[in-house]
């Protein structure tokens, strides 16, 4: 008599090649159902890649490291960058050479937005894009003639959103992507075209999947989206009606643990949000916003509806609500026409701000934005010199934050034994701390700080 799970996989039959066919109709039976999966890009894809390893996982297939030989290989790309593009190209080559036998899928942003490159490479097998991702299994399962291995589908306004829910095993801190989509078009990006409009989890779903990370005992959940400030655009609700019903839901519930948020633009602050923050509890005391530019003409060849001023001005009310708050950024430098009287100008503007940490990216090409399409573009020695300037600026913006910091008492979550054999994580500012004495991760301390000239910082654990 069979078992329940070889009952399980008997149903499943799957369109890639190694299995054999058996019956007149050539259905086919699965041996051996052995995935993996590699993650280019965003947290965002990384929660979808997460969901969808759940999602296999859950349906009897065995999920295996990326390295290792197994059945299926898939790749979740970007297309934030050429560079992204590349490491896809080079990814979809080497598993080929490696395992020639394997069937290999490309999903994700590259896909949805560069389908016919990626169905031109002779390795690929299936490509699905993000819109109507859900059915890859689906897809997987049924015999897809190579003929039709391009299956992405085109955006709709009524594309619902993505449901998933990855457990992220072995994890100290559980992602929630709670939005999907953009609807902004900044003038260099290609990601309205790759993920769609906005899209929204329906807050008592958010809800339910924050109450099952708690019961799997992480103690930080991070809110995630591609244009997270446009929550509950879809759905006649806001980030800040959430926040304030994540609160109300928690206060006062003797579990001790907390939230973050991720990626927020500037526009995307109204007086209730931030309200909102200035009064939470539970959220970390650090918040990304990203500037891009410090220049007021280079801002506005990007299309990003703020000004320095605007920017400036923001951080400082934040910082007011806040005490201590930690400003992270993204910078992209060498933007068609950026001069370099704008590119100081950027600096100085750093520098005023006072930034805990920059991201700091060179300008990237996208064909089919209006960027591409602008005079002015710049020499990658050029950009590569800039980002080196930019790098030094921030690398004594983090020095001087983390000065703030010496003899006072910060909350840690524990991550991991660094190779000195110290306890380290992540502090509600995001900086990382690390303490002598042996702890296991997951474990949410106190600890003041006695060292700060570097990170991570170093602290003694304090009762």
């Amino acid at each position: 008599m069979k078992s329940s799970r070889e009952r399980e996989q008997a149903k499943i039959s799957p369109g890639f090649p190694g299995h054999e066919a058996r019956g007149a109709e050539g259905k086919r039976a699965m041996a051996v159902k052995k995935i993996a999966f590699h993650t280019l890009g965003c947290k965002v894809n990384q929660f979808d890649t997460e969901g969808l390893m759940v999602d296999f996982r859950d349906h009897g297939y065995e999920v295996v490291a990326f390295n290792e030989p197994a059945d299926i290989y898939i790749i979740n790309t970007c297309t934030v960058t050429k560079v992204a593009e590349r490491k896809a190209g080079q990814l979809i080559r080497r598993v080929k050479r490696d395992h020639p036998k394997a069937f290999l899928v490309v999903t994700g942003c590259y896909a949805q937005t560069g389908a016919k490159v990626i169905s031109a490479y002779p390795e690929v097998d299936l490509v699905v894009g993000v819109a109507g991702r859900g059915r890859l299994r689906q897809l997987l399962e049924e015999a897809v003639p190579e003929q039709k291995k391009n299956m992405v589908l085109p955006w709709v306004k009524q594309h619902a959103f993505e449901v998933y829910t990855p457990d992220f095993s072995g994890q100290t801190r559980a992602f929630l992507k709670i939005e999907d989509g953009c609807e902004s078009y900044c003038s260099y990006c290609k990601i309205p075209f790759a993920r769609g409009p906005v899209r929204s989890l329906p807050p008592e779903q958010v809800l339910q999947e924050i109450e099952r990370f708690l019961n799997l005992g992480y103690r930080e959940i991070v809110l995630v989206g591609i244009h997270l400030g446009h929550y509950g655009k879809d759905l006649e609700i806001n980030l800040a009606t959430l926040l304030a019903q994540i609160e109300h839901q928690w206060q006062g519930a003797g579990r001790k643990w907390r939230l973050r948020l991720g990626s927020i633009d500037p526009i995307d602050f109204t007086p209730q949000l931030m309200e909102g923050l200035f009064s939470s509890a539970i959220l970390c005391n650090q918040l990304h916003i990203p500037l891009q530019s410090g220049s007021g003409k280079v801002l506005t060849l990007m299309n990003r509806g703020y000004s320095p001023d605007d920017y400036a001005g923001l951080a400082s009310m934040l910082r007011k609500g806040r005490p201590g708050l930690a400003l992270t950024t993204d910078l992209m430098v060498g933007f068609p026409g950026e001069t370099e009287a704008d590119f100081v100008e950027t600096l100085n503007f750093l520098q005023a701000v006072g930034f805990s940490r920059v991201h700091i990216f060179p300008y990237s090409l996208r064909e089919g934005t209006k960027a591409a399409r602008m005079k002015g573009h710049l020499s990658r020695q050029i950009k590569e010199e800039r980002v080196k300037r930019a790098e030094q600026t921030a690398k004594a913006l983090a020095k001087a934050y983390r000065g703030l910091f010496l003899d006072q008492v910060v909350e840690v979550l524990i991550e991991k034994t660094n190779r000195d054999g110290y306890a380290e994580g992540f502090s509600r500012e995001y900086l990382r701390v690390q303490v002598k004495e042996k702890q296991e991760p997951n474990t949410l301390l106190h600890a003041k700080i006695v060292a700060a000239a570097r990170e991570p910082l170093t602290g003694v654990i304090v009762l």
